[in-house]
């Protein structure tokens, strides 16, 4: 099991929600990196266009998914990437992080884009795990 920790140094401001600037993992055996993560179901059935909440629940369920498939789960997380397309979901992207890393807050970066794969996925989310 790695050594993993998680650093906010000084001379940086402090996070702007539940991140950390930089996350080392010393002994680490494995990498593993999960490709974006969306509000799709296992038939690829798309969730609302117009609900953020029940997409993100979906996200983080299949990265949970694709986190487990490589032998590694939530806390292993050393970086995330967030890519939504609406900046007024910012807050609800940075919720995110508070209820699913809480405690153990990755390397995160958030993004806001012109659209994604599909024009009705809200949000989504790439990650790196070491184990």
């Amino acid at each position: 099991m790695p050594k993993i920790t998680r650093i906010n140094p000084e001379g940086i401001s402090k996070p702007f929600s539940n991140y950390s600037h930089v996350v080392t993992a010393e002994g680490a055996q494995k990498l593993v990196f999960c490709a974006g993560q969306v509000g799709a179901d296992v038939d690829g059935k798309v969730l609302p266009p117009d609900d953020f909440d029940a997409q993100a629940k979906m996200v983080m369920a299949n990265l949970t998914k694709a986190l487990a498939a490589g032998g590694a789960k939530i806390s292993d997380v050393t970086k995330i990437t967030i890519y939504i397309c609406n900046p007024h979901d910012v807050p609800k992207a940075r919720g995110i992080l508070h209820t699913y890393f809480a405690g153990q807050p990755p390397a995160s970066t958030l993004c806001i884009l012109r659209g994604l794969a599909n024009p009705n996925f809200l949000l989504e989310i790439e990650a790196i795990a070491a184990v």
